[in-house]
């Protein structure tokens, strides 16, 4: 049960009209709509920014006791399932738990019931229980009403002697009664909407997951996708992308623009890529995939359409083939060179859907091509504007890690934008070692220091030195280095500050460059799931982790009761060729 009494501070409510003597100048009138005008926003208000039942029986206990001028004042809340909750206000109030229940009384059954809105009990021919109970001789009570049904249960006010004006304390006591009653419902009602939008954003989510199918691995390359709904509330839509790992090992990758909205449209994309991929497993040639795709797609859906692009990439040589269908054309970045890849054709639902012919490119080291849907472009409303800005952020942001660059892109395109579409765009890098260079590679790299922030920069610099003499890219140094630092810096924030209580190790295999880190604490037991989003400028943490995961292209983490062991790898970053010098490069701070 739930008590308060008028000694309760309410700082955190609304000021409730205290009443005053009678020759005070305020009327009576004055001072009733002064406290129904309080009552809506405290009770209206907060039953949407705080819906605590208790917080708006309190304020209503309290301001029933002050604006009808009782002595004690109580609010009863009564459930099918659960005993009456009771809040009580004044001086003279008794403890709730020796209330009785207001439905083992008659005459309060039916004010309960909604029979009645209004009744003096003390005025009843057998005196009730609850007047004894609180000591007073006259008592109000009003029925809290609701929707539907039986009501939210009682509010009454009690006095010793009889009131100063008893159809006044009536148009309080049933107006305040009201007023909770609506914020009851409210508070319902928005408990209801809170758990209809979980269950949406539930939905969604398992609709998502089965319609986004995950990064697969692939050697010598790296891939990032990144989609944004034009609405924020429905988000799903027409922009699907789909990619797999042929049986010869080649790449398919699709991106489709299907037309409408919401899940009509997500289900018309997802036929086509599904049909897409079944012909691609199948072994169907590239410059017939769109017509062929066209011919399944619409004997059972006449009226769908859609573009797209399509792709077949040979990781081992960099050969990337495109065949498309109206879709606007991919971008190819080399270097500080951005051109455009055409991919000519008709869209599928469309007569003669089909590819005019097949593209084919050859990508270099770090070669980057970004497939993309037309939100990205039409946001200004001029396509070629749109093409040639969305030019500009391929080249600023080339640097970037796949998944990064892919959601650079997506949100340059539309900041500012006119009009917002559903928006994909997908980054496929070719990711190769550098070229081989004969000479010695330096055995693994390992510093153990005591955990201060101070011995950090250290650690930075003797793995930098050990850097120097590996035949590693000098562009993936400087990510090795920062994701080795933020490492560092957060295993010093979880040691126990035993000496010697981190280590950061670091070796070569094949063309990868491992980075580990260990400490004798007990950091987070597994690496955050959602680590796209770079954090919030006022967050307190997870800037370091932010950055590890973005450099670094596998994460792994062990942790024990005793020791957390962080391992990072960065592939496709040492030349191969060097001979492996048996020496171990070792360092020791014990400060």
């Amino acid at each position: 049960m739930l008590t308060v009494d008028s000694r309760t501070p309410i700082q955190e409510y609304p000021p409730v009209f205290v009443a005053q003597p009678d020759d005070h100048p305020v009327s009576s009138g004055r001072r009733i709509a002064v406290a129904l005008a309080e009552a809506a926003w405290a009770l209206h208000a907060a039953s949407v920014t705080r819906p605590e039942a208790e917080r708006l029986t309190r304020w209503t206990a309290i301001a029933a006791c002050s604006t009808a001028q009782g002595e004690v004042a109580a609010v009863c809340l009564i459930s099918r399932d659960g005993p009456p909750r009771w809040t009580t206000a004044g001086p003279g109030a008794p403890a709730a738990h020796l209330l009785p229940d207001p439905r083992d009384d008659d005459v309060l059954l039916s004010v309960v019931r909604g029979e009645r809105a209004w009744v003096d009990v003390a005025g009843e021919a057998t005196r009730s229980r609850l007047a004894v109970s609180f000591g007073v001789e006259r008592l109000a009570v009003s029925g809290i009403p609701a929707q539907t049904g039986a009501g939210h249960g009682i509010l009454l006010v009690g006095r010793s002697s009889p009131w100063p004006d008893e159809e006044e304390a009536q148009a309080v006591v049933v107006a305040l009664a009201a007023h909770l009653g609506v914020a009851l419902e409210n508070r319902r009602s928005v408990a209801l909407l809170a758990d209809s939008e979980a269950s949406h954003r539930e939905t969604v989510h398992h609709l998502q997951e089965a319609v986004r199918t995950p990064v697969p691995h692939v050697p010598h390359t790296e891939l990032g996708v990144h989609y944004q709904a034009a609405d924020p509330v429905a988000l799903t839509g027409g922009d699907l992308y789909d990619w797999v790992v042929l049986p010869a090992g080649h790449l398919h990758v699709a991106v489709v623009d299907a037309v409408g909205k919401g899940v009509t449209a997500t289900k018309d994309a997802l036929a086509v890529t599904h049909a897409l991929r079944l012909l691609a497993l199948d072994g169907c040639p590239l410059e017939d995939l769109v017509a062929r795709a066209d011919r399944l797609v619409t004997a059972q859906n006449p009226h769908l359409a859609a573009t797209l692009v399509v792709g077949r990439y040979e990781p081992a040589t960099g050969h990337l083939a495109l065949a498309g269908g109206g879709h606007p054309p991919p971008l190819l970045v080399s270097g500080s060179e951005v051109r455009e890849l055409a991919i000519p054709g008709r869209p599928v639902g469309w007569p003669g859907a089909g590819s005019d012919t097949v593209t084919e490119v050859v990508l270099g080291r770090s070669d980057t091509v970004i497939f993309y849907t037309d939100g990205l472009i039409e946001g200004t409303r001029d396509i070629v504007s749109g093409l040639r800005l969305l030019g500009i952020h391929a080249r600023e942001t080339a640097g970037y890690p796949a998944k990064h660059l892919a959601r650079a892109l997506v949100e340059r395109a539309l900041a500012g934008a006119v009009r917002h579409d559903d928006s994909v765009a997908l980054v496929l890098r070719r990711r190769t070692p550098p070229l081989a260079r004969p000479g010695l590679l330096l055995g693994p790299f390992e510093y153990r220091f005591s955990p201060t922030p101070a011995t950090v920069p250290l650690a930075r610099h003797l793995l930098r030195d050990w850097l120097d003499r590996v035949p590693v890219d000098s562009v993936a140094e400087e990510d090795i280095v920062l994701v080795a630092s933020e490492l560092c810096t957060n295993a010093v924030r979880h040691a126990t500050g035993r000496p010697s209580g981190v280590a950061l190790r670091a070796w070569v295999e094949g063309t990868d460059l491992v980075i580990e880190v260990e400490d004798d604490g007990t950091g987070p037991l597994e690496w955050p799931a959602e680590l796209d989003r770079l954090p919030e400028p006022a967050a307190e943490g997870g800037r370091g982790l932010f950055l590890v995961d973005a450099f670094s292209d596998r994460v792994d983490v062990e942790a024990s009761p005793d020791l957390t062991v962080v391992r990072c790898v960065k592939e496709a970053v040492v030349a191969p060729g060097a001979t492996l010098h048996s020496a171990t490069y070792h360092a020791d701070a014990r400060g």
